[in-house]
């Protein structure tokens, strides 16, 4: 009684890259290297766990720090959260929720 017809339903299972057929492949995104950084020379690998949804992108407040660098993990978090991959497959071929550590390297040239 009250309810709407076709409301929030059970959201799919994130699977863990252990559990699926196929993993992710990025297909578009370059982290963005703070200027602050750069100048001051920071350079490092942050590593940001995401859920990437069954349509390649990450899933809006997802991201985040697993392993930190400091000056670097919020240029990481921002970039990572527009990034776009390939869905994950599951065993029977459909695209799936999964859940993936990142790794977002700056480096100095």
């Amino acid at each position: 009684v009250g309810g709407k017809v076709g409301g929030q339903g059970k959201a799919p299972p994130i699977y863990s890259p252990r559990e699926v057929m196929k993993l992710p492949v990025l297909l578009s995104g370059k982290p963005e290297y703070p200027r602050r950084a750069r100048e001051d020379g920071i350079t490092g690998v942050v590593m940001v766990m995401v859920v990437i949804g069954t349509d390649g992108s990450v899933e809006p407040g997802s991201p985040r720090i697993q392993r930190s660098v400091p000056g670097l993990d919020e240029a990481a978090l921002e970039s990572v959260a527009g990034w776009r991959f390939s869905p994950a497959l599951g065993h029977d071929g459909a695209p799936v929720r999964v859940k993936v550590v990142i790794p977002v390297k700056f480096a100095l040239r």
